[in-house]
C-alpha cells in the first residue's frame, strides 16, 4: 500500500482516539498551569522522578503502559486480544525498559536543545522524537514485544508470524498511527519543565492505553 494511502488509513482509524488524547493532554496542561493543587501534585511526582531517576521511569512506564491497562480490560466486554496474567512480567519489563530509554532521551534533548519553551525548541524536540527516536527505536521494539507476547515468548514463532516485511506491514502502520495521535501531545509535553516531562508522558500513556482497551473491544 502506498505511503499516502497508509497515512490516510491511519488518520481515519486513529482520529477518534487522537481527539481523546489531545483533549486529555491539553486539559492536564491547563490544570497544571491554573490549579494550584494540580500543579503541586504533579510537581511532587516530578520530584520523585528526580530522586529515583531511571527506577522511577521503569516503574512508571510499566504501570502506565502494562499493568493498569491489564486490570482495566477486566471491566470491558470483548476480547481485546487480552493480556493474560502470565504476560504481565514480560510486558512490564519490556515496556518499562522503553520508559528508561525514553527518560534518557528527554534528558539528551534538553542538553542539546535546551529547556526553553519557545516554538523553535519545541519543534526541534518534537521532530527528533517523532521522526527519529519513535520510528527507529520505539515502534520496532514495541512490535517485537507484543509479537513475543502473542506467540508464547518464542522468537521463532514471533518471527514467522511477523514475516519478512514486518517493518512495512506491522511497524509502519503502528508508527503512522502514533505520528498522528502523539505529535500534538508531544508539543504539549515538551512545553513543561524537564523533570515533569516523563511523568506527564506516563500519565498520558496510561490514559492512551485505557482508551485503546475500550476502542479495541471485539
Amino acid at each position: 500500500m502506498p505511503l499516502f494511502a497508509q497515512l490516510s488509513r491511519a488518520f481515519a482509524a486513529n482520529l477518534v482516539p487522537a481527539v481523546f488524547l489531545w483533549g486529555f493532554a491539553l486539559a492536564l496542561l491547563l490544570l497544571y498551569r491554573s490549579v494550584e493543587e494540580v500543579q503541586g501534585a504533579l510537581d511532587g511526582v516530578a520530584q520523585l522522578k528526580l530522586r529515583w531517576g531511571l527506577i522511577f521511569a521503569v516503574l512508571a512506564q510499566a504501570v502506565a503502559a502494562a499493568l493498569l491497562p491489564f486490570f482495566f480490560q477486566k471491566f470491558q466486554r470483548g476480547n481485546h486480544r487480552k493480556t493474560r496474567a502470565a504476560h504481565l512480567p514480560f510486558l512490564m519489563i519490556g515496556l518499562g525498559s522503553i520508559g528508561a530509554t525514553t527518560s534518557l532521551f528527554y534528558d539528551f534533548q534538553a542538553q542539546i536543545f535546551g529547556v526553553g519553551g519557545d516554538f523553535s525548541t519545541l519543534l526541534k524536540k518534537a521532530a527528533l522524537d517523532m521522526l527519529v527516536y519513535t520510528p527507529l527505536f520505539c515502534m520496532p521494539l514495541v512490535t517485537w514485544i507484543f509479537a513475543l507476547k502473542d506467540h508464547d515468548f518464542s522468537p521463532q514463532k514471533a518471527k514467522g508470524a511477523l514475516g519478512k516485511r514486518w517493518v512495512f506491514e506491522r511497524t509502519l502502520p503502528l508508527y503512522l498511527g502514533a505520528l498522528i495521535v502523539w505529535t500534538p501531545t508531544v508539543f504539549v509535553m515538551y512545553s513543561l519543565p524537564l523533570p515533569l516531562q516523563f511523568p506527564f508522558q506516563a500519565v498520558v500513556q496510561c490514559f492512551w492505553g485505557l482508551v485503546l482497551v475500550v476502542l479495541t473491544a471485539e
